[in-house]
């Protein structure tokens, strides 16, 4: 059985996006330090999780991808091997992860921007993209989650 560190729901979604610890620790352990770098990574559902909607691995950041203090661009190679790897597992990519340099992370126009080429990109198979941006406070409210709803964001309830 799978830990489950928290979950999240969406207004107006009925469903819940359970949280297993492994990827909390991931997210945990990757918080963007007073001088370092935007750093993230990819996420992934096990979409027959008896439990219901698990975020089932969050892949840590990736020596080949290119950041600054403001921004993170994830290495295309390391994506696609990242993403065939968790389909032979029987995981399927819903969004990605990164830092920011604030304690309580907010949603800015350039993740918008970013999110929404991501969007565009997995359109097919992916119509709800979720973004999740890891802040520097180690309460609830420093790790958030966003979904990518009828053309614009909607931010998560976190549920313990």
């Amino acid at each position: 059985m799978t830990d489950i560190a928290w979950r999240w729901r969406w207004p107006g979604v009925n469903s819940e996006l359970l949280v297993s610890q492994t990827v909390a620790d991931i997210l945990d352990r990757h918080r963007q330090g007073l001088l370092s770098v935007e750093r993230g990574g990819q996420l992934f559902v096990d979409p027959v999780n008896p439990a219901g909607l698990l975020l089932a691995l969050a892949t840590p950041p990736h020596r080949s991808d290119r950041s600054g203090w403001y921004w993170l661009e994830l290495d295309a190679g390391r994506c696609r091997q990242e993403i065939q790897d968790a389909n032979e597992k029987g995981l399927r990519l819903v969004g990605y992860w990164h830092t920011h340099p604030q304690s309580v992370p907010v949603i800015s126009p350039a993740d918008v921007a970013s999110f929404s080429r991501f969007a565009a990109r997995y359109t097919q198979d992916l119509p709800h993209p979720i973004a999740i941006i890891v802040g520097k406070s180690e309460k609830p409210e420093g790790i958030k989650a966003w979904s990518f709803r009828d053309g614009k964001y909607v931010e998560a309830t976190w549920l313990r």
